[in-house]
């Protein structure tokens, strides 16, 4: 209960609790807050002593308020390299995130011209088609499809059980040694299948990968694109080579 005759004011009091319930994780990243009559009748305070503290703590990038679905406990700052060949579980796990995996599709098929000329196949060699929802803390952050040839990795539909890594798979059941890559980042508009499964606006502005990845002969072993949301997550480039960028706090605001 909020102390009444302090000095503190009230809405400050209320920032405090707040924030003390979500370090206790009983409002956990991504969660929705109760309604400001719910905050109002559990603090005994007034409305406006919860709006303000409501909108003081939007400011300070705790809470987010989403047009007609309420406010939420905003996701604490993703880092990710995107100048690193690892894949988006040892990016996650790095920063304590646990990694969860939703298939929405797992097929063999035949690709385009120009995605079998980028793989060096032919246009009838058969190729893994993977699509899934990535989850980082349960939150999804990112919806990736894969291409992987299939005459390069027999069998690989068998070992893509559970919360599994196509990077580790590739690494450690067929040795792929990979070595390189070539990536395209740009920017899109979040449709409604994209919406629908990142849980954001239609039309909501998105980060679109492109990648290759190629052995250490330069084989191209397969292509990832990757739909990630943009919301309170960093991209990093980086010329150093340890993983130093990945502990700098980024918080500029423009």
């Amino acid at each position: 209960m909020l102390d009444q005759n302090a000095l503190v004011p009230l809405y400050e009091q209320l920032k405090d609790a707040i924030k003390e319930d979500i370090k206790a994780k009983i409002y956990c990243p991504g969660d929705r807050m109760p309604s400001e009559v719910e905050l109002e009748e559990k603090y005994q305070v007034s409305r406006i002593t919860v709006r303000r503290a409501v909108k003081e703590l939007c400011e300070e990038e705790i809470l987010v308020r989403k047009q007609g679905k309420g406010t939420f406990v905003l996701n604490t700052g993703l880092k990710s390299r995107i100048d690193r060949l690892g894949g988006f579980h040892d990016s996650m796990e790095s920063q304590g995130r646990k990694v969860r995996t939703e298939v929405l599709e797992k097929s063999i098929i035949h690709v385009k011209a120009s995605y079998a000329e980028d793989l060096q196949i032919g246009a009838d060699d058969d190729v893994v088609y993977l699509k899934r929802i990535m989850y980082a803390d349960d939150i999804p952050m990112m919806v990736d499809m894969c291409y992987l040839p299939l005459k390069r990795f027999p069998g690989i539909v068998d070992r893509m059980t559970g919360d599994f890594s196509v990077f580790r798979i590739l690494e450690n059941d067929y040795h792929a040694n990979l070595k390189r890559y070539y990536k395209v980042l740009k920017v899109r508009r979040a449709t409604k299948e994209i919406s629908g499964y990142l849980q954001c606006h239609m039309g909501e502005p998105l980060f679109d990968l492109f990648k290759i990845t190629y052995n250490a002969e330069g084989v191209p072993q397969h292509i990832a694109i990757s739909v990630l949301k943009s919301e309170n997550t960093s991209y990093i480039i980086s010329s150093d080579e340890d993983d130093r960028m990945n502990h700098v706090g980024i918080s500029w605001k423009i």
